[in-house]
């Protein structure tokens, strides 16, 4: 009688550490996969300037944020697949992918990018706005730099999924986590004022 009562609290500490280690494996996935495809997207902008003639900026951006995504979708095979993800045929893992390109000429930051354009749930909160991080140069001081920044959210549902409904409009979720990270990686160019023909 002593082992049925302890059982079903054994039962959900073996799954609540079993989870621990699939969610903690899951957000060091999350954070190569941002970090990935933000330096893959550098790679890109420094070997492809950016185009002179302004008409040409939505394409040259659009074609980054699109590597960006597929990028980030390609590492996250690791991932089970999300119950919410990108609208994208090639990318079930993912709930929400958004970026930008650092170097006052993106006009698409944070947009929704073409194939990849998800709604972003509530809970994906730091995916929809990101802050944009300070550089600081070698004398210690800050100035504005170029960078990729790239900002990934994963629907992460647990072994132990419960739902409950307590009273007073309470009510208890242990089954959903939403994991969300955002990575920059500097561009290897001078800092603004630089024209866009040296970076």
């Amino acid at each position: 009688m002593e082992f049925a009562l302890v059982l079903p609290m054994l039962l959900v500490l073996l799954l609540g550490v079993a989870d621990f280690g699939r969610v903690f494996n899951a957000g060091i996935t999350l954070e190569a996969i941002a970090r990935d495809a933000g330096e893959a997207a550098s790679l890109e902008r420094l070997r492809d300037k950016p185009p002179t003639d302004p008409m040409q900026y939505d394409t040259y951006y659009t074609s980054l944020h699109t590597l960006i995504a597929k990028t980030a979708c390609a590492e996250s095979e690791l991932l089970a697949v999300s119950p919410e993800q990108v609208h994208a045929a090639d990318c079930p893992r993912l709930t929400a992918i958004r970026a930008c390109i650092h170097d006052d000429l993106d006009t698409q930051c944070g947009a929704a990018i073409p194939g990849f354009d998800g709604a972003i749930p509530a809970d994906c909160s730091q995916t929809a706005t990101g802050t944009a991080p300070a550089w600081t140069n070698a004398s210690g001081g800050e100035t504005s730099s170029h960078w990729v920044e790239v900002r990934v959210c994963y629907h992460f549902t647990t072994l132990f999924n419960l739902h409950l409904s307590l009273p007073l409009n309470a009510g208890l979720n242990l089954g959903d986590i939403y994991l969300q990270r955002t990575r920059s990686f500097v561009l290897d160019c001078p800092p603004p004022p630089a024209s866009v023909s040296t970076c």
